[in-house]
C-alpha cells in the first residue's frame, strides 16, 4: 500500500512527524523527504575572537572556544554539502549567516559566496553581524529570492539583479538586549544605516509586500510600494521623529499587520486612526515603546484605546508602554479583552506592584481563545500568590494555550519553572521567561523535561524555529513568533 501513496501524501505525513535526523535512515523514498525538511533551513556561523562573546552571551573563553569550534565545523560541513551535492542544494530554502569574526575572515566570504550561487530554491536570506560584510556576498544571492532581512545595506548596484523580493528589512539600528532582566527593547546598532537612495532603488524594482523601515525612511515610500503593502515594521532610533503615517494610512488600504518599534513620543497617537475604514484589512497591531513621558499618558492611551476598540477583527496584538500607571494598564486590558477575535497577545502591565484585585481584573480581560500569551509583570515575592495564582487559574481554561512567555520587570524573578507551567498547563508547547525559550516535549516520555534554547538562537531566531510553524503556516494562522522574546 506504501507504493500507491503519492509522493506528495509521503510529504504531508513526514511534516507531522517530530523531526529527528533519524528519519534519514530509513526507506530511500522517506529519505529525500525528511532531507527536504530537515535541511530547508539552514544556519551558518562565522565566529572568531571578542565578537564571538557577544553573539554567545558569555564570558566564559572556554565555552566560546568549544562553542565556536563546533559551528565552525558545522557550518563548514553544510557549505560543502551545499557547494558539492546538488541534491542536498535543493532542498536548502531558508538561509541564515551569523557573521561575528574579528578577522579578515577570506575563507568564510569565498565558501559562502560559492555556496550561494549552488542554491537554486534559496527564498529566505537573514544576514546578522557584519564580519565579513554583507556587501562581499550580497551580488552572489539567487535571482529566485523572496524574503532579505540585512544589517547593513550595500550599494543598491549589488542587490540589482533580484527583482521578486516580497519581504525586505533593510539595515535596522537595533541589536536584541543580552542582559536576562533588563526590561529594555532594543540596544543601539553602531553601524549606520546606509544611502536611502539605494534603499528606494531596491523598492521600486521589487514587488515588495512586507517591509521593516526606519521611520526616517517612511517619508520615502513610493504610493505604488504603500498600496501593496500587506505588513509595514517601523523601527524609532532615539532622537529621531516618527513622521509620515497619515501618507501610510492614507495609501496602505491592503494592510494587515502594522508595527511601531522603538523610541516613540507620546503626539504620535494622535496620528492613529479612529475610522475603521482606514486601515480596514488591519489584523495585526504591535506598539512597542522604548520611552514613554508619564506625564502625557492619559489622553494618549485614551487615543490608543479609540484605535483598538474599532478594531475588532485584531487577530494579534503587543503593546508595551512600560512607563503607564496600574489604573492606565488595566483600562487598556478592558479595551483588549472585548477584541473576539484576538488569538496571540503580549501586554506590558506597567512597573507598579499588581494587587489582588488588580491580578483578578486583568486574568478576567484575557480571552480563553489565545493561543499564544505573552506577559511582563512587576513581580514582587510577597505578592506573588496574590498576582500568580489568579492568572494561573484563568490560564488553565485555556484549550488552545501553546506558548505562554512571562517576564519580570520587578524586584524578584517569576515565580515558576517551566516544568511546573508545563505541567500545569498541558497544552503548552513552547515556554519563555525573561529571555529564555523552552521546547515542551510531550511525546518524549512520561517525565517532562524542557529542552532549553541556547541563547543566540534565541537572539537570532527564525519563524521556521518555532514549533509548528509548517502546520501554522498551512492552515493560514497566526504566526507565534510575533510575540517571540528577541522581540520584547
Amino acid at each position: 500500500m506504501a507504493a500507491t501513496l503519492p509522493v506528495e501524501m509521503w510529504t504531508e505525513i513526514v511534516h507531522y512527524l517530530p523531526s529527528s535526523r533519524h528519519m534519514l535512515h530509513v526507506s530511500r523514498l522517506l529519505h529525500d523527504i525528511a532531507l527536504r525538511r530537515l535541511f530547508a533551513t539552514v544556519k551558518i556561523y562565522f565566529m572568531h575572537g571578542q565578537p564571538g562573546f557577544y553573539m554567545l552571551n558569555t564570558e566564559n573563553e572556554r565555552y566560546v572556544r568549544e562553542t565556536s569550534d563546533y559551528l565552525l565545523n558545522r557550518s563548514w560541513e553544510l557549505l560543502h554539502c551545499i557547494i558539492t551535492n546538488p541534491v542536498f542544494a535543493n532542498a536548502v530554502k531558508t538561509m541564515s549567516v551569523h557573521a561575528f569574526t574579528d578577522g579578515p575572515a577570506v575563507f568564510e566570504h569565498r565558501a559562502l559566496a560559492q555556496a550561494l550561487q549552488s542554491l537554486p530554491n534559496l527564498r529566505s536570506f537573514h544576514y546578522f553581524g557584519d564580519c565579513p560584510e554583507f556587501a562581499t556576498v550580497a551580488s552572489c544571492l539567487p535571482r529566485g529570492l523572496k524574503n532579505l532581512r540585512i544589517q547593513s545595506m550595500p550599494n543598491s548596484e549589488a542587490l540589482g539583479h533580484l527583482d521578486n523580493l516580497k519581504f525586505l528589512q533593510p539595515t535596522i539600528p537595533f541589536t536584541y538586549v543580552r542582559e536576562q532582566k533588563l526590561d529594555r527593547i532594543y540596544a543601539e546598532w553602531e553601524r549606520g544605516s546606509g544611502d536611502p537612495r539605494d534603499l528606494v532603488q531596491i523598492i521600486e524594482t521589487n514587488p515588495i509586500q512586507e517591509l521593516v523601515l526606519l521611520s526616517t525612511h517612511i517619508v520615502l515610500l513610493p504610493i505604488r510600494v504603500c498600496n501593496n503593502l500587506t505588513q509595514l515594521d517601523i523601527c524609532v532610533p532615539q532622537f529621531e521623529e516618527l513622521v509620515g503615517l497619515d501618507l501610510v494610512f492614507r495609501h496602505a488600504q491592503v494592510l494587515e499587520s502594522l508595527s511601531l518599534v522603538g523610541y516613540i513620543e507620546p503626539p504620535v497617537f494622535a496620528d492613529l486612526p479612529k475610522d475603521p475604514s482606514v486601515l480596514p484589512r488591519l489584523t495585526s497591531f504591535r506598539l512597542s515603546c522604548e520611552f514613554w513621558d508619564q506625564e502625557a499618558t492619559e489622553m494618549h492611551v485614551h487615543l490608543l484605546s479609540e484605535f483598538l476598540s474599532r478594531r475588532p477583527s485584531l487577530r494579534r496584538l503587543y503593546i508595551r508602554l512600560p512607563g503607564v500607571r496600574l489604573e492606565v494598564a488595566l483600562a487598556i486590558a478592558t479595551v483588549i479583552g472585548k477584541l473576539e477575535c484576538l488569538r496571540v497577545l503580549g501586554f506590558h502591565a506597567g512597573y507598579e506592584p499588581l494587587h489582588e484585585a488588580a491580578a483578578l481584573h486583568l486574568a478576567d480581560q484575557l480571552s480563553t481563545k489565545l493561543e499564544a500569551l505573552q506577559l511582563a509583570l512587576p513581580w514582587y515575592s510577597d505578592l506573588h500568590v496574590r498576582t500568580w495564582y489568579p492568572l494561573l487559574s484563568k490560564l488553565q481554561q485555556f484549550p488552545q494555550l501553546s506558548f505562554l512567555h512571562l517576564f519580570s520587570n520587578g524586584e524578584d524573578p517569576v515565580p515558576i519553572s517551566p516544568v511546573e507551567l508545563a505541567t500545569d498547563l498541558e497544552h503548552l508547547r513552547l515556554v519563555g521567561i525573561q529571555r529564555s525559550l523552552w521546547t515542551i516535549d510531550r511525546e518524549a516520555g512520561e517525565e517532562l523535561e524542557p529542552k532549553l534554547w541556547t541563547p543566540w538562537s534565541v537572539k537570532y531566531c527564525l519563524p521556521e524555529d518555532f514549533p509548528y510553524h509548517y502546520e501554522k503556516k498551512k492552515k493560514n494562522t497566526i504566526r507565534y513568533h510575533v510575540v517571540s522574546v528577541s522581540q520584547l
